[in-house]
């Protein structure tokens, strides 16, 4: 066999970046090119019609010890990532016989999505799970101190002290603060208790994790990538904030958080979120003085992108979210059934949920190399625009009084608003287009029966927290 190096591509006969733009002058006309050939992704992002060498330049192509751009821990997730399903707590013991059915085919974890938090029967709920195995996480519209106080007890009931297990108490009153579930009055002394749990968590259980930084939340009420990361950022410095004045050391703190993101429908936007989102809270580190840490990144589909029009078409957008997620190195993934947007999920919406990550994992082996996206041209160029807007925007928020006070005084929600305005707007000019929404849309509506939520809407911006894609064709047909 010949010795000879193979070679792929000759760098030499490559053309120049202006040889390139000439011809495309020649092609769309001069003083066209942007018009005509750049495509806009919002929050001041575009795609340029080629990318160079140069986008690449100072990125590394290590894996970090730590939270990074290719990864949230050393080994990336070609273990697989959390398979994260989420159940709504109506019957205990039914629910309990679901979640059991969910852990034994194919689900890593359960998040329990709490809306009434005054008394949880974890002990039924939790029946027969393997603790020490499976993860546990809540997600709280109000009360997420008193739930997570909750099933800490139960927790340190079975297992005082545990080196293995991952529950994920998701402890979030910035959160609440936006929902409108938690008087401002409120707001120190519940930040003040939820650190003082935080230290019980870290001493005993170091796998855990307290506070929710969720993202989520932000783009469900329509927050764009850039304004959704700068939250998630300032939201995680509220939070680091508190466990210091509670005495926490910063290199326990910055790993008490659950960086929850939303995923959409652009896998190469995503991708390209996830890996910013990485690279500033490392550099949120850096500036609190810690060079290597580790963090648990959540990301998940929205709920808003569950369509009640054309319900299975939500198949392939929640497939393209969750290969998305874990192409861009997620290590918990959780993405809404088909028919979570009738009520609560059936077991066949679970069954395809599960199935739609098993597929991916198993078959696809997507999980197998850290960071398939890194070194293309285009995801790093993203990357870096992302992390910079974001970072400016971040800033911005901080220099203004911290997240707090944007959601006290209902700017971060004008400015959420505003990007869902615009949104609403290219689905309705058809600039965006939604397979099953505003093309190609079913005649005959779909009407899957499911047991409704047990929700109890009193928050001034539920209409935004329940907002749904199919919504927008239905109220201008209204109109």
């Amino acid at each position: 066999m010949s010795e000879e190096e193979v070679v792929f591509w000759d760098r030499a006969e490559t053309p120049e970046f202006e040889a390139w733009l000439k011809a495309a002058e020649a092609v769309v006309g001069e003083g066209n090119l942007e018009r005509v050939l750049h495509s806009d992704l919002g929050s001041d992002l575009q795609i340029n019609p080629i990318y160079t060498e140069g986008a690449v330049e100072g990125m590394t192509d290590q894996v970090s010890g730590g939270v990074g751009l290719r990864s949230s821990n050393l080994a990336g997730n070609i273990k697989g990532w959390d398979i994260r399903q989420r159940h709504w707590i109506t019957d205990a013991s039914s629910l309990n016989s679901i979640i059991l059915e969910d852990l034994t085919r194919g689900a890593s974890s359960i998040e329990l999505a709490i809306e009434r938090p005054e008394a949880i029967p974890y002990d039924e709920l939790l029946d027969g799970v393997l603790l020490n195995m499976a993860g546990i996480g809540l997600s709280c519209s109000k009360g997420s101190l008193s739930a997570a106080s909750q099933l800490f007890n139960y927790m340190s009931n079975k297992m005082p002290e545990s080196s293995a297990n991952t529950f994920d108490l998701g402890i979030d009153p910035i959160g609440e603060l936006l929902n409108n579930s938690l008087e401002i009055s409120e707001f120190e002394s519940y930040l003040a208790n939820a650190s003082e749990l935080m230290g019980q968590v870290s001493n005993n259980f170091p796998q855990a994790t307290t506070f929710r930084v969720n993202g989520l939340k932000y783009a469900q009420i329509g927050a764009d990538t850039i304004t959704e990361i700068a939250g998630i950022l300032s939201t995680f410095v509220a939070y680091l904030r508190a466990m210091e004045k509670a005495g926490t050391q910063t290199e326990v703190a910055l790993e008490q958080c659950l960086i929850v993101v939303s995923t959409g429908t652009d896998q190469f936007l995503d991708i390209a979120k996830l890996r910013a989102l990485r690279l500033l809270l490392l550099n949120v580190g850096k500036a609190c003085g810690v060079e290597s840490f580790h963090i648990k990144v959540q990301a998940q589909t929205s709920d808003y992108l569950v369509s009640r029009d054309d319900p299975w078409v939500n198949l392939l957008r929640t497939t393209v979210g969750c290969f998305s997620a874990a192409t861009g190195g997620a290590d918990i993934i959780s993405i809404p059934t088909f028919d979570s947007a009738f009520g609560i999920p059936s077991e066949f919406g679970l069954r395809l949920a599960r199935n739609t990550h098993l597929v991916l994992m198993e078959e696809s082996n997507i999980h197998r190399v850290i960071d398939p996206a890194g070194g293309s041209w285009y995801v790093e160029s993203l990357t870096k625009d992302i992390a910079q807007k974001s970072w400016e925007r971040f800033q911005g928020y901080e220099s203004s009084g911290g997240f707090k006070q944007q959601v006290v005084s209902g700017s971060y929600a004008e400015q959420a608003k505003l990007s869902r305005e615009n949104y609403i707007s290219e689905v309705l000019s058809d600039k965006k287009i939604l397979i099953g929404v505003n093309s190609f849309r079913e005649e005959s509506a779909t009407d899957l029966q499911r047991h409704p939520y047990p929700r109890s809407d009193n928050s001034d911006n539920s209409k935004d927290l329940n907002f749904r894609v199919s919504d927008i064709i239905v109220n201008s047909e209204e109109m």
